[in-house]
């Protein structure tokens, strides 16, 4: 009981952020979720602290990765199989945070408090490009999308920087309720006044560029569960978005990812004929065996494409299949997928345009390197009807706001049942479809006549891996040690 009670604010922590986030939407809890949590890591000794991380972790990752249940059951048709992955989806997930935990109980009782939201920036790094588990899902600032003004930082760090900013102010919190002096806390409330007026300052920097006309195709089908009338509906859906396209004019026509199939044959077949008058760009599997999720783009005289170079963990191929027995049950719509082993853009009619495929959208350093190559606009082709009536769709969609933001770039994604929307490079959403309907989206966007300046992204995410490493040997630097019991920050004990 003893042990319970002592884990129960990091258990409250996970409650608050994960508030934060699809459905209950309460974004500005990022803000000041954490702070029980810190509060505890400033308590106790490793072995707690250890204790405290992974009671935050299961929480935490059993709310988030929520949707796992119902897909993994529809796929496999076994409700046990998938209450099994959901289950150790949270078990395994809470080991990052229990890392998160040790480590930044390390640092308050070493003195070094200011590295804890470098630590937990550095976690999100780690479990985002982990070899194998990568899966940057529900990172810590992720809610704060709604709210575009204050994460223009992101643009110079990624989100991770501001993540590493939602923790600071956790931090100061937790540092006022055990009594720590403003002069202690200063130092940090500069810092977190420093990262806000730089996103507000960037923010009110104007967009300049040539203007451009854009047709997002939803063609309000769901994809993936196909019914006998699909194909019908599909090319119907097809000529009506393509018909709004040519009518208006647009310099481009996009369509979400699985709309075409080249698994046989080159070039793709679509739903109903292109129409060569509008250049347009869709996602499509090639190839089989290997099979590869790509996207292609037509502009009336040639084709290219560019395959998918990240993919979904249990959803687009399986770990350990051939020497685990029970993940053979895991049988995936399209088989196992091969990623492609080049990020490519694709020129379209003297636009270069960086296409993301649904998961590849969730990683920032793919939208970077889109950028570095010339990417004048990002497009993100998904199918998220796998989740629909779930908050994944959500956290999906969010993440395009991210890589709009964080390159400068503006961003159209197109989605089968939605969200499908257009995005300055500011975040701001310019338009937006109702989900589930067949709608050809009109887009006016400006795009940069040159590519934005490459920002600085590896530097920040460098820094928070350096933070978790000298974290990790903080016991063996020197610094100010602290008693467990003089508090968290090294105050000299009362004689």
């Amino acid at each position: 009981m003893r042990r319970f009670v002592s884990l129960w604010p990091a258990a409250l922590s996970a409650i608050l952020v994960l508030a934060a986030f699809p459905p209950s939407n309460l974004s500005l809890l990022v803000f000041v979720g954490l702070t029980p949590l810190l509060v505890a890591l400033m308590k106790g000794g490793s072995k707690r602290a250890l204790a405290t991380g992974y009671m935050f972790g299961f929480v935490y990752m059993m709310g988030q990765m929520i949707f796992v249940e119902g897909l993994v059951s529809k796929w496999t048709s076994s409700l046990g199989l998938a209450l099994l992955v959901w289950i150790l989806c949270g078990f395994l997930g809470a080991w990052y945070f229990a890392l998160f935990g040790w480590l930044a109980n390390r640092c308050s009782r070493n003195g070094w408090p200011w590295l804890i939201p470098l630590i937990w920036a550095g976690i999100e790094v780690f479990r985002s490009y982990i070899p194998g588990l990568a899966f940057p899902w529900g990172l810590l600032a992720d809610p704060l999308w709604f709210i575009p003004s204050i994460i223009q930082s992101s643009y110079f760090g990624s989100i991770y920087l501001v993540s590493a900013w939602c923790a600071l102010l956790s931090l100061i919190l937790a540092f006022w309720y055990v009594g720590e002096s403003w002069r202690k806390i200063r130092p940090y409330a500069t810092a977190f006044c420093l990262i806000l007026i730089s996103s507000l300052f960037r923010f009110s920097t104007p967009l300049t560029g040539r203007h451009m006309t854009v047709t997002i195709g939803q063609p309000g089908v769901n994809m993936a569960f196909p019914t006998p009338d699909m194909a019908e509906r599909m090319s119907d859906a097809m000529q009506r978005i393509t018909w709004i396209a040519v009518n208006t004019k647009s310099d481009l026509l996009v369509f979400p990812e699985g709309f075409g199939d080249a698994s046989t044959q080159m070039p793709p077949t679509t739903p109903a004929p292109i129409d060569p008058r509008v250049p347009i760009i869709f996602g499509a599997e090639r190839g089989t065996k290997p099979t590869y999720q790509s996207v292609f783009s037509y502009d009336g005289s040639k084709w290219n494409y560019a395959d998918k170079t990240r993919l979904v963990i249990f959803g687009e191929y399986v770990p350990g299949r051939d020497w685990i027995p029970f993940l053979s049950a895991f049988q995936l719509p399209s088989g196992d997928l091969t990623p492609g082993k080049e990020l490519k853009t694709l020129d379209v009619k003297g636009t270069n345009i960086g296409p993301l495929v649904c998961f590849e959208g969730m990683f920032p350093d793919v939208a970077y390197r889109q950028a570095a190559q010339g990417a004048q606009l990002l497009a993100v082709v998904s199918i998220d009807d796998w989740y629909m009536g779930t908050s994944a769709p959500d956290q999906l969609a969010s993440e395009s706001v991210w890589r709009a933001v964080e390159t400068g770039l503006p961003l159209v994604r197109s989605a089968s049942l939605g969200h499908t929307m257009a995005i300055d490079g500011h975040g701001n959403i310019i338009s937006e479809a109702h989900l589930g309907q067949t709608v050809g989206l009109h887009a006016e966007i400006e795009v940069p006549d040159k590519p934005s300046p490459f920002p600085l992204y590896p530097v920040f995410s460098l820094v928070s891996l350096v933070a978790l490493f000298v974290a990790f040997i903080a016991p063996w630097l020197p610094s100010k040690k602290a008693s467990i019991s003089d508090g968290p920050v090294g105050k000299k004990r009362q004689k």
